[in-house]
This record gives C-alpha cells, sequence and structure tokens, in this order.
C-alpha cells in the first residue's frame, strides 16, 4: 500500500540544534557500536519527536572523513503508541488485543500520520532480533543513503530496546508528553 509522503525534516546536528529543540533523552546502540559509539539523541520540537544520530565516517587513512546524519520523525503521541503496540507483542495469543499469530507489524494513525512497529530478525545488527519504529508517510533519510521510496524505519534490537533501556526511555518521553511538559 502507497502512504502519501511528507517532506523529512531538515538534518539537525544533535550536538548543536536549533533553538526550539528540547533535547529529552540519548541512547546507546551497543550492538552497533563496536567502531564508534552509535549514540542517538532524542528532540522535542512543534509536536514531534525526532531522533537523530551525528556519525563519523571514514572508509580508510587514505580519504578525509566526514561526519554523516540519519534522523527520524514522528508525532510526540506516536511514543504511546510505539509502546503500547510493542506490548502487544507479548500478550498471550487469545488476548483480544495480542498482535494476531504470525502478523509481523501493526499499523496506526497518530495525529494524521501512519505509523508502524515490524519485528525484524535482524533489526538490532547481525543475528540480532528486534524492532522498527516506522513512519510510512516519511522517506528514509540520512546523509550517507541516496534518498529513496522507502518509509522511516527506526531499527532497534531487543538488547538495546529491553536490556539497555530504549523502551524506558519511550515510557519516559510518552509519560512526560502525557503529563504537558512539552
Amino acid at each position: 500500500m502507497n502512504y502519501p509522503k511528507l517532506s523529512p525534516w531538515p538534518f539537525i546536528d544533535p550536538d548543536s540544534p536549533p533553538a526550539d529543540y528540547l533535547k529529552i533523552g540519548e541512547s546507546t546502540d551497543q550492538a552497533r557500536s563496536s567502531h564508534s559509539p552509535q549514540v542517538w539523541h532524542f528532540f522535542v520540537t512543534q509536536g514531534y519527536l525526532i531522533i537523530s544520530i551525528k556519525d563519523w565516517i571514514q572508509l580508510d587513512d587514505s580519504e578525509p572523513g566526514e561526519y554523516a546524519f540519519s534522523q527520524y520523525e514522528y508525532p510526540i503521541a506516536g511514543a504511546r503508541w510505539f509502546v503500547n503496540t510493542v506490548e502487544r507483542f507479548f500478550l498471550p495469543p487469545d488476548h483480544p488485543n495480542a498482535v494476531p499469530r504470525g502478523k509481523l507489524n501493526m499499523r496506526g494513525e497518530v495525529d494524521g500520520e501512519t505509523l508502524g512497529v515490524t519485528r525484524g530478525a535482524w533489526f538490532g545488527g547481525q543475528y540480532i532480533p528486534g524492532y522498527s519504529f516506522d513512519n510510512l508517510n516519511r522517506i528514509e533519510h540520512s546523509t550517507v543513503l541516496p534518498e529513496g521510496a522507502f518509509c522511516q524505519m527506526f531499527k532497534m534490537g531487543d538488547p538495546w530496546l529491553f536490556e539497555d533501556g530504549l523502551f524506558e526511555l519511550f515510557k519516559e518521553i510518552a509519560d512526560r508528553h502525557e503529563r504537558g511538559e512539552f
């Protein structure tokens, strides 16, 4: 199914974000941090959750390196939708709100954008299963990859999500949003 595509937001440098961006957290993907720390930064601005990374890329010593950026954008209410949807994967199969047996993704509309949660075998890196937080209305964008027709899929391995605190960060962001902090 095709979804109308919204323009991606301009890239931000997470080390010096625009003045109206409130940094609300960060988390390190340990599984993908073998060469350098994969630190993801979480911001809120204008009712949106922005997840951003700045990564130093140098292919070999003979070439100069440069910073590369990747970024994902979701309505801020999507944080609670993500938490609730991931929890549905853990309900007993006979529970009325459980993800149907054999189904690997769920979709829903949040503030006019179609979001998804997908279960994937290598979403945390080689042989590491995980989940992705998808925005089907926004295309994947980074300064390394060419802009394509793929939707934004923020991929997280199970260890990062459940052992290293990323799921708790999403819960905290959802709670703070619901308390009206941003």
